[in-house]
């Protein structure tokens, strides 16, 4: 699987006046995997397995999403097609004719709108515990659809209290193991400024409403029967439940399937090494 060597380099597009920031690992000519994270995430959750695609030839392209990371953080714009379209312009302006999309999470939903309203991009479609495939979600995103629970959430993260969160002494006295530790930093600085913060529940309130997410991106259509798409899922995902994995497949001719083992909602940077080699593998055989 190689030594993992690949050092990424940051850049930075502007689209529609707005900064798009992003991470590019491998050989510039090489073929192109487009990853998109979920929310409250950045292209850092994807680190891991980014190396060692590039490791194994791949150009790989990390983008943090509008109100997200390094990205700017307008006020509005977080239609699933506003995502979309900025990434459109980030592969074109990286010279990436086609891609394979892979989707974490809302990121899935993100890959679905990008193949249906940019189809000429997208090669082959990967959904890594996705968005936007049934109404079922975690309560706790549910929850935050409420009233006040905006100014919960700001009394919770904000700048000082997410300086508490990267305290090393906290982690050991909680037991807390290395990802959960990433996690706590990525939802600290996702939610800890103010633009942040609308940037999340203006994202949330287009996916999900109280009574769980807005509906399914199949339903209207929107995935192409025939695209080349790999469904990866943990078997006891905690956040969207892997039957949606299992209809998905059903409802796609040309899928595979792919059910890890574990309880994670993250299998890509889980299990790492394995998701780099079913995709690569999807990759060889698409």
């Amino acid at each position: 699987m190689g030594h993992h060597e690949a050092v990424a380099q940051r850049g930075v597009i502007r689209h529609q006046g707005r900064l798009l920031s992003y991470q590019d690992f491998g050989p510039v000519d090489a073929p192109v995997v487009l990853l998109i994270h979920g929310m409250v995430s950045d292209s850092t959750t994807w680190n891991r397995a980014a190396a060692q695609l590039a490791d194994l030839g791949h150009r790989v392209l990390a983008p943090d999403l509008l109100g997200h990371g390094d990205s700017d953080k307008p006020a509005d714009g977080y239609e699933l097609p506003d995502f979309a379209d900025s990434l459109a312009a980030l592969l074109t302006e990286l010279g990436a004719r086609q891609a394979t999309v892979v989707g974490h999470s809302f990121g899935g939903a993100v890959a679905m709108q990008l193949a249906f309203d940019h189809p000429e991009l997208v090669r082959r479609l990967v959904l890594v515990s996705a968005g936007g495939l049934g109404r079922r979600v975690h309560p706790l995103l549910r929850a935050a659809t409420l009233p006040g629970a905006h100014s919960l959430v700001r009394f919770v993260v904000n700048h000082r209290t997410a300086a508490l969160y990267r305290r090393p002494r906290l982690h050991r006295s909680l037991r807390l193991s290395p990802d959960v530790v990433a996690n706590l930093g990525r939802v600290g600085r996702g939610l800890a400024s103010p633009p942040a913060r609308t940037a999340f529940f203006q994202t949330l309130k287009m996916a999900i409403d109280p009574f769980g997410q807005r509906g399914s991106l199949l339903e209207l259509d929107h995935v192409q029967l025939d695209l080349p798409t790999l469904i990866i899922w943990s078997e006891r995902d905690p956040v969207v439940p892997v039957t949606h994995a299992h209809e998905t497949h059903a409802h796609l001719r040309n899928s595979t399937l792919e059910i890890f083992p574990g309880s994670t909602h993250q299998p890509h940077h889980h299990s790492a090494h394995r998701f780099v080699q079913v995709l690569s593998d999807f990759i060889a055989a698409s």
